[in-house]
């Protein structure tokens, strides 16, 4: 009877060489590349944020932008948005056969303000643009102004706030209804 205690050496050997090359593999994805710390940070990229005791208010700018404007949304509606024309920045609810269902709203920048319009079928749209006054971007004082703004908007008012100053418009057909806020920096309105 010949028992063989030891394996042949080809087997030795690959099993000696697949453990290198999960060694290997394992190396490859876990060590970080010198290339990662390498990278350069632009000097504008750096942000660095004091504490204030008070906000600093700027005359000449929006306390938020367009890109706020468009993350808010994102996040409330779990969606992104699409390009449009002009570079707008639009949330369309596209699923929907039912004309009370529909809305879309659309964010864009003209000349130094932030323009957001809401175009809806029915009365959910509408609680859209009641819930954005209440986001946070607003104060509380904002959001107030702006719901009272929403009671007379087929005057279309404007409002001079502290931070900002809005204009609204509305229109309403038998089949939709169009709100269009309009934010500018104090000093630009």
């Amino acid at each position: 009877m010949h028992i063989r205690i030891h394996r042949p050496e080809w087997q030795r050997i690959e099993i000696w060489l697949i453990a290198a090359a999960v060694l290997a593999a394992i190396l490859l994805v876990l060590a970080p590349r010198a290339s990662d710390f390498d990278l350069k940070v632009p000097p504008k990229a750096i942000e660095i944020r004091l504490p204030a005791s008070e906000p600093v208010l700027r005359a000449d700018a929006l306390p938020f932008t367009a890109w706020d404007v468009v993350q808010y949304f994102s996040t409330v509606l779990e969606m992104s948005a699409e390009k449009g024309p002009g570079g707008t920045m639009v949330f369309e609810n596209h699923q929907t056969t039912v004309p009370e269902d529909r809305w879309r709203i659309a964010i864009s920048v003209e000349r130094k303000s932030v323009v957001v319009e809401f175009v809806v079928g029915g009365d959910f749209g509408m609680t859209m643009a009641r819930e954005f006054f209440e986001g946070p971007l607003f104060t509380r004082g904002e959001s107030e102004q702006l719901y009272e703004m929403l009671g007379h908007a087929q005057n279309s008012p404007v409002k001079k706030l502290p931070r900002f100053t809005v204009g609204m418009t509305y229109k309403e057909t038998s089949d939709q209804q169009q709100l269009v806020l309009r934010f500018t920096a104090p000093i630009a309105a």
